[in-house]
């Protein structure tokens, strides 16, 4: 059920935002889709549980920017990086409250970063 969660609402922001940055609208639904996916593996399931929610919700912005940038570029995808910027920090705001949202559920960090 998380995971779906974090589908939808990454795809809310995640599919207007690259769309409006410049890419086409296929790439854009399918960028979300793998980015989601990824960034659950990676900060949801191990980032989280280890730091706290500033920390993860620190490493997916980073994450999520790091990956539309690099896709775009890799899949020559027209693109504004301003927008990228934006899209990944207004899915970096979501990600925030749903880190709240999952540690509410169980996820609960185990230590604090440094």
């Amino acid at each position: 059920m998380n995971i779906l969660i974090k589908l939808l609402v990454n795809g809310i922001i995640g599919i207007p935002g690259l769309w409006w940055s410049g890419t086409s609208l296929t790439f854009a639904v399918l960028t979300s889709i793998v980015v989601s996916l990824i960034s659950y593996a990676v900060g949801d399931a191990i980032i989280l549980p280890r730091t706290n929610n500033t920390f993860a919700t620190t490493a997916d912005f980073i994450m999520v920017f790091a990956l539309f940038w690099i896709s775009s570029y890799v899949f020559a995808q027209h693109y504004q990086l301003s927008g990228i910027l934006l899209t990944s920090f207004v899915i970096a705001v979501a990600e925030y409250f749903y880190h709240s949202y999952l540690q509410h559920r169980g996820v609960h960090h185990s230590k604090h970063p440094g």
